[in-house]
């Protein structure tokens, strides 16, 4: 499982280089503003180490120290002062204020590293303490979400979990709870579907001792006997249930794609729930197949020998997942864009330079993309030349601020390596989703119209 730091710095130049650092060693790198509502990040990331400057605008390297050692549950993180300062008095209080470790920027960015892997593996965080923080973040928001649409703010809560990709564990516990905010379950598993030997169902048994026969039957429900339980969270139990039939409250969700199934949901509870909560049950079940089906096509596109897993290499593949993010987004009149991008002069490249040198930049262009683009987010290139660039969840001003990078980074001279008299030109159509095409056809030939008034236009970018 890749480890994450959280890196706390005004000084983006240092972040920029510090986070590549790591990244260059598989660690996983976020970073945060500085300011008193650092609790509720930290809640949401559970990093396993803070990498944290002292010189930064109020409340100061020395008084955030103070604040995550003091709270009970993210003072089992450790701190690292990263700073300028390198005098025994700095160290002073920073080893007084909570830290952990101390590395002077002068140093190099090695000893940064090697010094938080150190410090991560004397200090670890276990993952019933990144259970207990998400758990937390769910309550402190509790009262928050009573005062505003309820279903608005499970589709937010739900679009801010990320690592699709990432540790099964992690991803389940942050589901959990999500859905706990919500719907008041007493117990509740998730299963993604894997090989036959590595399928693991996944338990939070938050107010309910459930007996072994409740285990037995869930997965005689769902056909996989051999499949090993896993319980993730568990708390002191109010309840008791020693069979199925215990719960007044059940749903048993299976999750398909196509003709495949990807996984399931169950929410049981003892308790009747309020209408309220069991409304909202269908859109979980919405959500969740949403982040099953993201998850199961980035593992299904890595499964394949060299595939990157935001790129797909068949036309089958991005029809498929175009057809359902289109029906999806639609549904939760949430936001969707699609772009086509057209390389202008590759045609012309491949006849002076050759097909081996066009195979090349291609391929630099595709990683140019997959490092751009963020999860659930998909790249399909077509047998006309033309990359098709998938958004999900992205409003008009993310859309643009992507495309512009895109652009100016494929137009750099310096990723071409070209003679000075010749230069690659980008044109991109991209439609964000309305209401005025039947379906994802329909999308797509419009999307071509705006690529058309791309290529005659001034502009290298039209998103309509």
């Amino acid at each position: 499982m890749a480890k994450k730091v959280l890196i706390i710095d005004d000084n983006p130049d240092d972040v920029k280089n510090a986070a590549g650092a790591f990244k260059s060693r598989g660690i996983i790198s976020v970073c945060a503003k500085c300011d008193f509502d650092i609790l509720s990040v930290i809640y949401s990331e559970v990093p396993d180490l803070i990498i944290l400057d002292i010189l930064m605008p109020e409340p100061g390297g020395y008084e955030l120290c103070r604040i995550i050692k003091s709270d009970e549950l993210t003072k089992c993180i450790p701190v690292i002062m990263y700073s300028a300062l390198d005098k025994n008095i700095d160290k002073f209080w920073a080893y007084r204020s909570g830290a952990d470790g101390f590395i002077n920027k002068k140093h190099s960015l090695e000893e940064l590293v090697s010094e938080s892997e150190k410090i991560i593996n004397q200090m670890p965080v276990s993952l019933e303490q990144k259970a207990r923080l998400l758990g937390s973040r769910a309550i402190s928001l509790k009262t928050n979400t009573q005062s505003h649409n309820p279903k608005e703010e499970l589709v937010k809560d739900f679009n801010s979990i990320k690592e699709l990709d990432g540790d099964l564990n992690i991803l389940a516990i942050k589901i959990f709870r999500v859905i706990y905010r919500y719907f008041k379950y007493s117990l509740a598993m998730i299963c993604f579907k894997q090989d036959s030997e590595n399928t693991r169902l996944l338990f939070d048994c938050s107010d309910c001792e459930t007996g072994r026969d409740v285990f037995e039957e869930i997965k005689n429900k769902i056909n996989l006997k051999e499949a090993h339980c896993e319980i993730l969270l568990k708390k002191e139990a109010q309840y008791k249930a020693a069979k199925i039939d215990d719960f007044s409250v059940r749903y048993e969700y299976e999750i398909n794609s196509d003709t495949d199934i990807i996984g399931w949901l169950y929410l049981y509870s003892i308790d009747n729930l309020s209408s309220q909560e069991l409304k909202l049950s269908g859109t979980i079940k919405d959500l969740l197949e949403h982040i099953m089906r993201l998850r199961y096509f980035k593992m299904y596109s890595k499964a394949k020998p060299g595939a990157n897993p935001r790129k797909l290499y068949t036309q089958l593949d991005f029809d498929r997942i175009l057809s359902y993010e289109y029906g999806w987004h639609k549904r939760n009149s949430a936001p969707l864009c699609l772009a086509f991008m057209e390389i202008e002069s590759l045609e012309n490249m491949e006849k002076q330079y050759g097909a081996q040198y066009c195979d090349i930049l291609v391929a630099k262009i595709s990683n140019l993309l997959s490092g751009a683009l963020s999860d659930g987010d998909f790249i399909y290139r077509n047998e006309d030349d033309i990359f098709a660039i998938l958004m999900t969840n992205s409003n008009k001003d993310r859309v643009l601020k992507t495309l512009d990078y895109i652009v100016s980074k494929i137009e750099d001279p310096a990723l071409n390596n070209l003679d000075e008299d010749d230069e690659i030109k980008v044109k991109i159509g991209a439609l964000m989703l309305d209401d005025s095409h039947k379906n994802h056809y329909e999308y797509i030939d419009a999307i071509y119209d705006v690529l058309d008034e791309a290529r005659h236009g001034g502009s290298a970018i039209v998103v309509r």
